[in-house]
C-alpha cells in the first residue's frame, strides 16, 4: 500500500501530495454521571531514528501548550500485557471540567501508536484498571508485504431477511 493511501476498514482513499493518514479510532464508555470515559488511538510517522521516549519528549511540550491547566502527573517506560512503549499521565481542565488521561506510546516499524485514556481526574484512580487492561490488550501485528492491506477488512454483517421476502431477492 503506498504510504499516500490512507485505509482503515473497508475504507480506502487515496491522499493529495503532503498529506498523511491521520485516522483516530475512539472507544467509549459506559456513562457515569453524565461523562463517558474514552479511548482514543492515533498513528503518526516518527522521525529518523527517534525512539518511543524522544517522541513522547518532543509531544509534551506540545500538549502543555494546547491543554488548559495542565500537569503533568507521572511517566515513564512501561510494559502492558506483551507490548513495551512509553506511559504519561497527565491532568487538565477541558470546558471547565478537569480531566486526565493516560497516555501509552508504543513505537513500531517507524510509526508512533498513542494509545489516549480519558476520564474525570477525581475518577481516574477508580478506573485506571480499565485503562490499563486497554493497553494490555493491545496487538500490533506487523505490516503486511507491500501491495497486501494492512487493515482488517470490515464486512456488513449479514441481516435477517423474512422468507417470505427471500423469493423476491432471488429472483
Amino acid at each position: 500500500m503506498s504510504p499516500r493511501t490512507m485505509q482503515y476498514g473497508n475504507l480506502r482513499m487515496t491522499l493529495p501530495e503532503g498529506w498523511s493518514d491521520g485516522t483516530q479510532i475512539v472507544a467509549t464508555g459506559p456513562a457515569e454521571q453524565g461523562f463517558r470515559s474514552s479511548l482514543a488511538v492515533s498513528s503518526e510517522p516518527a522521525r529518523p531514528r527517534e525512539t518511543v521516549t524522544e517522541y513522547a519528549a518532543r509531544v509534551a511540550g506540545m500538549l502543555s501548550k494546547v491543554t488548559e491547566q495542565f500537569e503533568l502527573v507521572s511517566e515513564r517506560p512501561a510494559t502492558y500485557g506483551s507490548v513495551s512503549g512509553f506511559m504519561r499521565e497527565y491532568t487538565h481542565v477541558a470546558r471547565g471540567v478537569k480531566l486526565a488521561q493516560i497516555q501509552f506510546y508504543v513505537l513500531r516499524e517507524g510509526v508512533v501508536h498513542t494509545f489516549t485514556y480519558t476520564q474525570r481526574a477525581e475518577r481516574i484512580n477508580v478506573s485506571r484498571h480499565v485503562a490499563e487492561r486497554l493497553f494490555a490488550s493491545v496487538n500490533l501485528a506487523p505490516v503486511s508485504a507491500p501491495g497486501a492491506s494492512a487493515a482488517p477488512v470490515m464486512r456488513a454483517r449479514a441481516r435477517y431477511v423474512e422468507p417470505r421476502f427471500r423469493r423476491i431477492i432471488a429472483a
